[in-house]
């Protein structure tokens, strides 16, 4: 059964696809919960906080252009760029899940992969127990 505290596995998927090169689970606020082996601990810590901005921005400007509801949830963040594609995820309760590959990565693959691993990273994060009060304080 995987481990709360590490996240790692949820990534395996993701990052076997070819073309993927990098894969991330993030709170909303930017702290790594999970990376990649080959991802530097500092690197993912920026790409993580910068991610945090990205997705923040991406809802801010978007909902009023979208003329969609203020509390409409984003889907999916694209960046596509000549060195390749970053995609970004909600991925249950304030958590983010993201992929970075390059031109060869196959988008909707990586998309459904990241969207099925998301789903179960959500569902485990509900089903975690509710602690009990033992009476102490």
């Amino acid at each position: 059964m995987p481990d709360r505290d590490n996240e790692t596995w949820y990534l395996t998927p993701i990052t076997e696809i070819p073309g993927v090169r990098h894969a991330l689970i993030m709170t909303l606020d930017g702290m790594v919960q999970a990376r990649s082996e080959d991802l530097p601990k500092d690197a993912a810590d920026g790409i993580a906080a910068m991610t945090s901005s990205l997705h923040a921005a991406s809802r801010a400007a978007s909902i009023p252009a979208l003329e969609a509801p203020a509390d409409s949830p984003i889907e999916t963040v694209t960046v596509k760029m000549a060195a390749g594609t970053y995609m970004v995820m909600p991925a249950g309760a304030n958590t983010l899940i993201a992929a970075a590959g390059d031109d060869s990565m196959p988008m909707g693959v990586v998309a459904h992969t990241m969207a099925r691993q998301a789903m179960k990273l959500g569902e485990q994060f509900m089903s975690v127990s509710a602690r009990v009060n033992d009476g102490a304080s």
